[in-house]
């Protein structure tokens, strides 16, 4: 065992010399060597590093690139108009219901039932008569000559159902935009159109426009919108005007609002700066008055104004407009104008509250004929305004005010007033001075109940009154309001309108309180019911006041 052993040792001693000779042979590397060793590590580091860093760089290029992109992307869809969120008495924040790369399309609306109650007849459906026009009394608030002072009305409306459609595109760089919205108030046009038996009221444009939106913040908008005018709850956004939310389609008086062709520039500064300008459809609301002599009638026209609307004071003299003319297919109250409404607006939203200042210019002309002399005549008017929208406790209590103040700005009130009457000396049409002042409050009492109300007045002044020869003109002059208006039906005296009289208002005041209650709020859409009671004060120039009270209730479906 000791033998076998030996020679295993000796064998394995052999083996490891062979295997280490030829290292030993070899002898210690040189410096040299090492050098040109570490030298090459060295370069093949640096290599490794540069392809490394070029790496790097790439992707350095590539985050930024992405990063721009996403940049311009966020500029774009903050250049969008955003979907409007919208009170429970609007139109409702609509559905999406088409999609794809290119446009987005969005449903909204309404399908409405409204039951009304008047205590005084004025023929209204679900938007209301304010205003009394013209002789003896029509429209409006019925005064005590007429029958319908001494009537209720009760009737059932479906005609404020409204439907709407949004088309939205978007670019890195610019969003557009299209919104039309609809409902049945309009004019009964044809006998098929009619409460006696189909009840067939046509849809009624309400608004229908074009928007181009870029990322630098400039804002274009072409056709029929909300006035400028109108308060906002956020910027110079299209369907973001603070509405209120009642019952009633003619809203409260004292809230300014139009709803007319435009185009309109908007330009959003950044931290909640905007400033806009829009050039809007002119029409003028002529108040009669101009005329009136010793027996309160008015003069015949002369031969010679034969084709003019109406005489003025003085032999031989006379106006004309076209409002009570008949244009081709135009509807006959278009007046005549030659420029434009001008428009003007700055918003601020710096963080708590919304703030407004506004303004308008306008013009008004005829065409007069005096002394033999014809010539266009125009005139001019104006209008300044402010208005404030603040949560005065965040989520529960909401408040609003607006105030327009000027002359020649009656039809941008809810109430209707007259923006100017004919000189019955010079045939010019001056404007009449006016005020409109609003005031509201929202309380969300719950999350499915709103508690509102809200008071208004729009208040116009007694214009000179003008006198030659024994005749009288002018708006609000005496010689146009009989003395007394107590007793129905009277032909003749003073308690009841002459030929060429005229029921002139003053102001109209109203105070309404109301509520809605969503009873139904799920994956259907929503329904809910709402109620309004509104006491409504009206001062007619030498007749003192008469009063209305209006109730409605209704209930309706938002399925989108």
């Amino acid at each position: 065992m000791t033998r076998k052993l030996s020679v295993f040792v000796i064998l394995f001693c052999g083996l490891v010399f062979m295997k280490a000779s030829p290292i030993l042979a070899q002898g210690t590397p040189s410096i040299e060597s090492l050098q040109d060793q570490i030298k090459a590590l060295q370069e093949q580091s640096q290599k490794q590093l540069k392809a490394l860093q070029d790496q790097v760089d790439a992707l350095k290029a590539a985050q930024a690139k992405q990063a721009e992109e996403a940049a311009r992307a966020q500029a774009a869809r903050a250049a969008a108009p955003a979907p409007a969120v919208e009170a429970a008495g609007e139109a409702g924040a609509g559905k999406t219901v088409f999609a794809n790369t290119a446009v987005k399309v969005t449903f909204g609306g309404y399908l409405a039932m409204t039951g009304i109650y008047r205590d005084r007849y004025t023929g209204s459906d679900n938007n209301s008569k304010w205003n009394i026009n013209g002789a003896s009394g029509s429209g409006g608030i019925p005064l005590p000559n007429s029958p319908n002072y001494y009537m209720d009305e009760v009737r059932g409306s479906a005609r404020a159902t409204r439907l709407s459609l949004l088309a939205e595109g978007k670019e890195d760089y610019a969003a557009l935009s299209g919104y039309t919205e609809v409902d049945f108030l309009g004019g009964a046009g044809t006998s098929s159109a009619n409460s006696q038996s189909t009840n067939g009221y046509f849809p009624r444009i309400r608004q229908l426009w074009g928007a181009y939106d870029t990322a630098g913040g400039w804002h274009l908008l072409a056709g029929q919108a909300f006035t400028l005018l109108t308060l906002n709850s956020q910027g110079i956004i299209p369907r973001k005007e603070l509405l209120p939310i009642v019952v009633d389609n003619t809203y409260v008086p004292g809230f300014t609002y139009a709803r007319q062709p435009q185009v309109r520039l908007v330009k959003d500064f950044g931290d909640g700066v905007w400033l806009g300008m829009a050039l809007e459809n002119p029409q003028v609301v002529i108040a009669q008055g101009g005329l009136a002599s010793g027996t309160q009638g008015a003069p015949t026209l002369p031969t010679s104004a034969a084709s003019y609307t109406g005489a003025l004071l003085g032999t031989g003299n006379a106006f004309y407009d076209v409002s009570t003319t008949n244009n081709s297919n135009l509807p006959s109250s278009l007046s005549l104008d030659q420029f434009p409404d001008i428009t003007a607006k700055v918003a601020i939203d710096p963080g708590f509250g919304h703030y407004e200042g506004y303004g308008i210019a306008r013009f008004f002309t005829d065409r007069t004929l005096i002394a033999g002399n014809r010539s266009n005549e125009t005139t001019e008017g104006w209008g300044l305004g402010v208005g404030v929208s603040l949560p005065l406790v965040p989520k529960y209590l909401d408040f609003e005010t607006s105030f327009l103040g000027g002359e020649g700005i009656g039809r941008y009130g809810a109430a209707g007033l007259f923006d100017a009457v004919v000189n019955p000396i010079t045939g010019q049409l001056d404007p009449i001075r006016e005020i409109q002042f609003l005031v509201g409050a929202v309380l969300h009492a719950t999350p499915l109940l709103d508690v509102y109300s809200y008071a208004g007045i729009e208040k116009e002044s007694r214009r000179d009154e003008y006198s030659k020869n024994g005749a009288y003109g002018g708006f609000g002059t005496a010689a146009f309001a009989p003395a007394t208006l107590g007793t129905e039906g009277l032909t003749g005296g003073s308690t009841t309108f002459a030929s060429g009289n005229f029921a002139q208002v003053a102001s109209i005041q109203q105070i309404i309180i109301g509520a809605w209650y969503s009873f139904y709020k799920g994956k259907y859409g929503l329904m809910n019911v709402g109620v309004s009671d509104a006491y409504t004060h009206g001062v007619i120039f030498g007749l003192g006041a008469e009063n209305m009270n209006t109730i409605m209730a209704c209930i309706r479906y938002y399925p989108f």
